[in-house]
């Protein structure tokens, strides 16, 4: 198996994006102690991103491992228990380049290549040829050696190929797989009308987005609200992907969420469009936009932008983390239950943020010194600290070590 290159940044409702991580632990050993009886850095724990599903999250750690907490059998373990602390997704203990967690699934891109994923499968969303879902994880067939990226959507799920060709498969009742007929697929085929040059991916719950790296932004699937972009809503879209119309700028990063896209655009403006009845667009209005509108009061040099459910959230450049949308959980975390048409600050974090995953009910934060912090809805543990509480303010999560 080659090796890949390095990371090309993606984001999706619930994704990750990260530098190359080689699975080899840096041995941290006390003065006088041999180096073969020293624990290495493996056993720390430390996350480098974090990617939230609707009943559960994972995080990567900076030794290639994964770990996951929350709802029964979403996990990996091999297990059907519920999970309110960290554990270890079993065979990922090292080597995972990045992890993507969907709506009741997640999916991970292994060193060499290849993409393993667990969880429900319903609609074929694993990729295995079947519907029968997995406890642990197992290798999609089909896509060969050559994945950089992976974006699970609600039921769907997405890979970006070293060549910038993106393949799909899972549910397709909103045409997720890129047009021509509505039928699910539990293959991967091949998405229709998109350049050749793609860098970027992030899939939301029935529509997915790429980017080249020219900037250019496609997107294709349901298009109820406009979250395609293109200036029209409610289109039928079977003749495949269409390219995003009226960014200021080339777009750095895409976040497809719920019913709603959002990208950051240049030197870290951010841009929405989509459905807005929560406010997800962050324009302080209820007002779905088919072309992009920037949410209000954000600084210039936002590093990060991720979309959620029916909210979104941002990362600024001192690693303070904004929300707007969507609020009945708390996910928003800004204290309080009450949505939310702009941005307000998350309250609470005990340290700067590298970075944020919001899902359905839930958000996730990586934190500098290498733990998550999560808040929001907590009825599956997916928080992770060890209870089925709902949050309104950020909790560590449990089982992903300190510095």
């Amino acid at each position: 198996m080659k090796r890949l290159a390095p990371c090309l940044l993606f984001a999706l409702l619930w994704g990750a994006c990260l530098e190359p991580i080689r699975g080899t632990a840096e041995l941290s050993c006390a003065p006088g102690v041999d180096a073969t009886t020293c624990q290495p850095l493996a056993q720390r724990g430390l996350a480098r991103k974090v990617t939230v599903g609707s009943q559960h999250a994972c995080a990567l750690l900076e030794t290639g491992g994964v770990r996951c907490w929350g709802g029964t059998g979403l996990v990996g373990d091999g297990t059907r228990a519920l999970r309110a602390t960290a554990v270890d997704v079993r065979g990922l203990g090292s080597g995972v380049l990045a992890v993507s967690a969907g709506g009741l699934h997640t999916c991970a891109v292994l060193e060499g290549g290849t993409v393993r994923c667990w969880g429900d499968n319903a609609r074929g969303q694993l990729g295995t040829g079947d519907t029968l879902p997995a406890l642990e994880p197992v290798e999609v067939p089909g896509l060969g050696d050559n994945v950089l990226g992976v974006a699970a959507g609600q039921a769907h799920s997405c890979a970006l190929h070293a060549g910038g060709q993106v393949t799909c498969w899972g549910a397709n009742d909103r045409l997720q797989l890129g047009g021509g007929t509505q039928t699910h697929s539990t293959r991967a085929v091949a998405v229709a009308g998109l350049p050749a040059n793609l860098t970027a991916l992030s899939a939301g719950a029935t529509h997915t987005c790429a980017s080249t790296a020219a900037g250019e932004a496609w997107c294709w699937g349901s298009n109820t609200s406009g979250e395609l972009g293109d200036g029209q809503a409610g289109v039928d879209r079977s003749s495949g992907a269409v390219r995003v119309q009226g960014l200021a700028g080339p777009a750095r990063a895409l976040a497809a969420g719920g019913g709603h896209t959002c990208a950051r655009v240049g030197d870290g403006e951010v841009a929405c469009w989509g459905s807005n009845v929560t406010g997800a667009l962050g324009d302080d209005t209820a007002l779905d936009s088919v072309t992009p509108v920037r949410p209000l009061g954000l600084a210039p040099g936002i590093r990060q932008v991720r979309a959620g459910w029916a909210f979104t959230c941002a990362v600024d450049r001192e690693g303070g983390v904004h929300c707007w949308g969507q609020n009945p959980s708390g996910q928003l975390g800004d204290g309080t239950l009450l949505h939310r048409a702009a941005p307000v600050r998350v309250t609470g974090l005990p340290q700067e943020a590298e970075d944020v995953a919001p899902g359905v009910t839930s958000t996730c934060a990586v934190l500098r010194d290498g733990q998550v912090a999560c808040w929001g809805g907590n009825a599956q543990g997916q928080l992770g600290d060890g209870t089925q509480t709902d949050r309104v303010s950020p909790v560590v999560v449990d089982g992903l070590d300190g510095p």
